[in-house]
Formats: structure tokens, C-alpha cells, sequence
């Protein structure tokens, strides 16, 4: 959610020090024309907490230590606002629109039409509930749509499907300094729903329970944030990942993007295209993204190719050298370079193309289209050729391999979050991944 509108106010606690945001920057203004001293900004879990004149509270979100002596700006990429000055933890985060009508099929609201023609509306509850149990996210997650009412003296009154929202219930409460890491989460997730990363959200809030009724909720803070991009995806409902398709496997998804690590990695989809235009081209970097990916995933679903005795041996005779560098006094002089090494040795269950190769012809069926194993190793030879430095042309044949195996590395993730062959195959069809 973007806002228009500029805000402006003191910084609490320092009447001295005034602020101005606008398109995400942040100015502060020093009242004192020579300060003796610079003023370090108070902070609360990285939040710079201002207050406009109308009494409404606004969290600026810096997490770096910030001096003023007369004028600072900072570029932020997200900041709330509240009627609440004490603000620090949230029990739900709800998204509403946005990419969110891409990914969800709404059926609040019923029309039925009896024998005399006459219409008659009914709703009912469209959402769908499930539960997370991860380590960093424990609660569950819904997603429903909303009825919206219109009354009017001129044409009556109606009724019709109103706005997605998806809510994030945790089990114990969050604290704000976490909203960018959970926001991450849902925006990933989305983007791998939607094959696109220029998304947004209409509205994202903070909300509570509300005393002594606790089946309803009301909303603590607005959080506003910066998108990268100028102009969301076009791309169709009929051709996104839903939640009605996803259901409950929607839960080991969201688990595999929080358990992503960088040395360890459980969810790498760098090539997916920035907006409708780039979905057209492959690049080199994307070549080496899908690479990356596949290497993840031949990884994570356990891909195996039988090798030689002698080469296993090898294999953990180099190992015990590399042990034994590491553990004796001539040592590199990065510890870490033993653990990338070692990493890489641990991963020797035969080339890379060999896997694909290996991984493709079981998941064939479900994509529908083909390449050689011959098509494989060039794609494999040029991302290595250029992981090197070295320049090698990127043609047309290359390209229709990489688009292929784009496709591999979907079908390996619906797979292991637990979507069925028939579901996998239809989603193909719909051009997923277009």
C-alpha cells in the first residue's frame, strides 16, 4: 500500500525536531538554526515514532542509527500509522487485494433464481483456514473474500463479492521489528502464485481482537510500503497458482519460504520474471538463476545418480584431505572456505545435467513438453561457462531449453508441498509459468 498523502509532525519527545514524508522520504528538520550538538533519533525496534498535529502517530522505519544537526533525510522503504502511541507488538497481519484477486476464486456471495424469475441472494462463508506450525510463523492463515453492501435511493439496493483479504493469526504476539521479515514472506509466496514479482497489496494493517468480543477484530496500524516497480501484472486470474488449487498445501509452501537460507537454501526462484514484458526473455543471469534452482531442487527432492565405487572413494579421500588442511597449521586463511569445499563434496551425487536429466524424464508427463538430453548440457556448459567470466552467445535453442526448465523447477516445488500429478498438469496447461 502506497500513501498519497504527506505527512508531517514532531518527533516524539523532541518538539524540536519535525518531520515531512513524502513518496517514502523522510525529512527532519532541526528547529534550532545552531545546535550544539548533533541529536541521535530515538528508536523503537528500528521505528522512529512521529506525531502530526491531528494526533495520529506515524512509525518510520529506519533501523540505522540516524544523527541530526539541521536537516537529515531518510529514503524508507515502510512506515505504519496509528491512532496508538505504544504500538510494539502485533497479533495479525491482514493483506487485502491487490495480487490477492489474482489468487483466490471468491463465493461469498450466492444468486439463485427461483421458478417466477425472481433472484435471491444468500452468502456464505468462502474462507479457507489453515494451520502453521513452523518455527518462526505458529498460527494459521485464512484467506475469504467480503460481501459488499450499496444502498441507493435511486437504483435500490445490491450486493456483490467485495475485497480478498488474507490473515496471518500467530500464536503468541509479534513484535514490529518483524513485519519486514513476515511482509517477505507473503510477498515471496505471492510471487511464486503469480510468476511475477511486480505485485502489491491494496491495504496492509495490523489488527487485534477487540475486548469482550472476541470473534471480532479491528485494525491498529496502517502499514504503507514502498514497491519497487510502477505498474502491477496483468496477468490472469486463469493463469496464477490460487488458493483454491493450493489449499492446504498452502502451509508447506509458506514453511518452505521461511526455512529458506542462503547456505541451506528450501525456496530459490530468482528467475521468476519482474514484470509481463521481462516474462518474454531469458538472459544469462536468469540461465544461471535456473541453474541455481535446479541444483536446490535435485537437493531437496533427493535426486541420486549411481555412481562409479571408485568415485564415491575419491570422493571421500578428498574430503579427509580437505579435513585434514583444515585442522593442521597451514590452514586458509578463511575457516569458511573448508565449509564451501566440504559443501561441494557432500553434493557430488553425480553432474548436475545428469540429475536434470534424470529429474525431467520422471516429471515429463506432468510438463508436457520435451528437450534433449543434449539440450541439457549446453545449458549446464554455458551457465558454467559464464559462472567463469568467459562470454558465450546466448541463442534461441538455449532459451527454449531454459523456459523448459523453469517448468522443472515449478513442477519440483508443487511436488514436494504436496499438489497432486493431475493438479500439477492442469496448472501447466493454464501456462503457469507464461
Amino acid at each position: 500500500m502506497q500513501n498519497q498523502t504527506i505527512l508531517y509532525g514532531i518527533v516524539e519527545g523532541y518538539e524540536n525536531i519535525s518531520f515531512v514524508i513524502e513518496d517514502f522520504q523522510c525529512i527532519f528538520f532541526h528547529s534550532d538554526p545552531q545546535p550544539k550538538s548533533p541529536i541521535i533519533l530515538p528508536q523503537q525496534q528500528g521505528f522512529i515514532l512521529g506525531r502530526t498535529p491531528e494526533r495520529k502517530y506515524v512509525y518510520i522505519y529506519a533501523n540505522q542509527e540516524l544523527r541530526i544537526w539541521h536537516e537529515l533525510t531518510l529514503n524508507t522503504w515502510t512506515y505504519f500509522v496509528s491512532s496508538f502511541p505504544d504500538i510494539s507488538t502485533y497479533k495479525i497481519l491482514c493483506f487485502e487485494n491487490g495480487i490477492l484477486n489474482k489468487l483466490f476464486f471468491p463465493s461469498s456471495v450466492i444468486f439463485e433464481y427461483t421458478e417466477k424469475s425472481e433472484t435471491k441472494v444468500k452468502y456464505q462463508d468462502d474462507s479457507l483456514t489453515y494451520t502453521l506450525a513452523g518455527k518462526n510463523v505458529s498460527g494459521n492463515i485464512s484467506i475469504h473474500s467480503t460481501p459488499h453492501e450499496r444502498r441507493s435511493a435511486e437504483k435500490g439496493d445490491s450486493i456483490s463479492t467485495g475485497g480478498i483479504n488474507l490473515e496471518i493469526t500467530f500464536d503468541e504476539e509479534k513484535e514490529i521489528q518483524t513485519f519486514p521479515e513476515m511482509f517477505g514472506y507473503i510477498l515471496n509466496m505471492c510471487q511464486f502464485m503469480a510468476f511475477r514479482r511486480n505485485i502489491s497489496f491494496e491495504k496492509i494493517t495490523f489488527r487485534d481482537f477487540i475486548d469482550n468480543f472476541p470473534e471480532m477484530t479491528d485494525s491498529v496500524a496502517e502499514c504503507y510500503v514502498n514497491y519497487e516497480h510502477v505498474h502491477d501484472t496483468n496477468k490472469g486470474i486463469h493463469s496464477c497458482l490460487t488458493f483454491n488449487i493450493l489449499q492446504e498445501s498452502v502451509t508447506s509452501l509458506l514453511s518452505s519460504i521461511v526455512s529458506n537460507k542462503p547456505k541451506k537454501p528450501s525456496f530459490n526462484i530468482g528467475f521468476i520474471p519482474d514484470d509481463d514484458k521481462t516474462a518474454l526473455y531469458i538472459t544469462s543471469i536468469k540461465i544461471r538463476e535456473i541453474c541455481s534452482a535446479l541444483e536446490s531442487e535435485m537437493e531437496l527432492s533427493k535426486i541420486q545418480v549411481q555412481q562409479e565405487t571408485a568415485f564415491d572413494n575419491l570422493v571421500e579421500k578428498l574430503k579427509d584431505i580437505v579435513k585434514e588442511d583444515r585442522d593442521g597449521i597451514h590452514s586458509l586463511t578463511d575457516p569458511k572456505s573448508y565449509d564451501y569445499i566440504l559443501g561441494t563434496l557432500r553434493h557430488l551425487s553425480g553432474a548436475l545435467a545428469d540429475r536434470i536429466e534424470k529429474c525431467f524424464s520422471e516429471y515429463q508427463p506432468l510438463i508436457g513438453e520435451y528437450i534433449s538430453r543434449e539440450d541439457i548440457d549446453k545449458l549446464v556448459q554455458y551457465r558454467n561457462t559464464i559462472t567463469h567470466g568467459n562470454f558465450m552467445p546466448l541463442d534461441n535453442k538455449l532459451a527454449e531449453t531454459a523456459f523448459v526448465l523453469i517448468k522443472l523447477v515449478y513442477c519440483c516445488i508443487l511436488k514436494r508441498i504436496g499438489l497432486t500429478d493431475k493438479v500439477i498438469k492442469e496448472l501447466f496447461q493454464r501456462q503457469l509459468t507464461s
